[in-house]
């Protein structure tokens, strides 16, 4: 199970011996010229379209500075689970990660869009990233927990896979313990569906399912192929149907550290992250696009739900998260971009 000290012992062993830290309160008060190096910290393993992110990422800001600007990559929970990951940012001995579930702990308007079947399919979810939407929900981020939003990436359409029986309405997850990610607002959500609902750290969630620590997950389609959860769990609900979560995930930097930095290295990383952030998204598109097939293939049974009884169980969460966050106004934009 997660143990928080000894992945924090590990971040702090593994920053130290893999790179020298050059504390972040210092970037930017010196030439415009000083070398910079910006480590990414991942949970997601080399084959998931973060990583192909990340390194268009590297790709360009080596290219665009001359290689003054460096980047590092740590995929696959190398420095930690995501809790980890953010802390470690707001400290300094990380620069970039990508926000999920444990970020809505530290800025609770992240709540609000991973809501249960509220953002459908990747349209709906650009609409609302790459527009004045998402543009207030990153300013909340910023001021609610100092992380700075550079872009948005794709986590695909996340479904939910179990491995006793199949889901077809909300009442079959009655007593299923399920993981879920680090976030309050799926624990309220598994709860009404009667669930037992289970925090647990991505790279865990194999060996979860393997020793029967949880029964079922909520991941992305690419992640049941990426972690080989197909092997364990053989239902997954229909995600074109309908989509468990379709959020946007955010890539982030610590606000004061970016603010830090000479004007014209703010102006290439943030050029640079809105390219690689298209580029990430583009990837995970074309993977899903054959995915439904891949799945099927290893064995796994897709099974069409009733849509409308998880939705109707599901729209009171989405009111009173947003009057409680004080963003109802985010979620009728949400509501309205669905079409």
């Amino acid at each position: 199970m997660y143990d928080r000290g000894h992945c924090r012992w590990r971040v702090l062993v593994a920053v130290a011996a893999l790179v020298a830290i050059v504390p972040w309160v210092d970037i930017g008060l010196g030439s415009a010229q000083a070398p910079l190096t910006l480590k990414w910290a991942l949970i997601t393993p080399e084959t998931f379209p973060y990583m192909d992110g990340a390194r268009k990422f590297k790709e360009l800001i080596e290219q665009r500075s001359g290689s003054r600007i460096r980047v590092e990559i740590f995929p696959g929970g190398q420095l930690g689970a995501e809790r980890d990951i953010n802390e470690a940012i707001l400290e300094g001995a990380i620069h970039i990660g990508v926000g999920a579930g444990a970020m809505a702990n530290l800025a609770p308007i992240y709540n609000l869009v991973q809501v249960p079947f509220l953002i459908q399919g990747q349209d709906h979810m650009e609409r609302i990233a790459l527009g004045p939407t998402g543009a207030k929900v990153a300013r909340r981020i910023e001021e609610q927990a100092r992380f700075r939003v550079l872009a948005w990436f794709s986590t695909g359409d996340s479904a939910i896979e179990t491995v006793k029986k199949p889901v077809r309405h909300p009442n079959d997850l009655r007593g299923v313990k399920i993981r879920i990610i680090e976030n309050p607002i799926l624990r309220v959500t598994f709860l009404a569906f009667a669930a037992n609902p289970t925090p647990m750290p991505y790279t865990e969630i194999y060996t979860g399912l393997r020793q029967g620590v949880i029964e079922g997950a909520h991941l992305d389609v690419v992640s049941v192929d990426a972690l080989k959860i197909y092997e364990i769990a053989k239902y997954i609900t229909d995600w074109e149907q309908i989509a468990f979560l379709a959020e946007p995930r955010p890539v982030i930097m610590n606000a004061r550290f970016v603010d830090g930095l000479p004007e014209a290295d703010r102006k290439l990383i943030q050029d640079a992250m809105l390219e690689a952030a298209a580029h990430e998204r583009r990837v995970f598109r074309e993977r899903m696009k054959t995915i439904r097939r891949t799945l099927v293939e290893k064995g796994m049974q897709i099974t069409p739900v009733d849509a409308e009884a998880f939705v109707t169980r599901v729209r009171p969460i989405w009111r009173q998260w947003a009057t409680d966050l004080k963003a109802e106004d985010i979620l009728d934009e949400i509501v309205r971009l669905r079409r």
